[in-house]
């Protein structure tokens, strides 16, 4: 059986995207900094961090376990449907790909994205 994940993203929240940066930089070792800039708030991606700046109010709705990146959209979503799981909402198709936000068996929630082709 072939994984089919292709990354697991930890998503971390900080009050403060640019002083944060450093710090993940580190950890990641050299590499592109990916900043995204949404109407909510403003994130970063670092190597396998997800930074996501604001208060823990703001970032309530957006709070996820992690967001697992997959080829295969509906693979990942089905394996956590098929296991007692449940979709919270999506999919919702992007420029920058589709998303799925789905909840395990047990309600953590998980952001599944699969990015769009090139």
């Amino acid at each position: 059986m072939t994984a089919i994940i292709d990354t697991v993203m930890s998503r971390i929240e900080v009050t403060d995207l640019d002083a944060a940066l450093p710090a993940y930089e580190t950890l990641a070792g050299p590499g592109d900094v990916r900043r995204l800039e949404f109407p909510q708030f403003r994130m970063a991606i670092v190597g396998p961090f997800m930074l996501i700046e604001g208060t823990p109010e703001q970032l309530a709705p957006y709070r996820r376990a992690a967001t697992i990146m997959a080829a295969d959209h509906e693979a990942a979503v089905a394996a956590f449907t098929g296991a007692g799981g449940r979709v919270l909402d999506g999919p919702t198709p992007s420029a920058g790909g589709t998303r799925t936000i789905v909840a395990d068996r047990d309600g953590n929630p998980f952001e599944v994205f699969t990015p769009a082709s090139s």
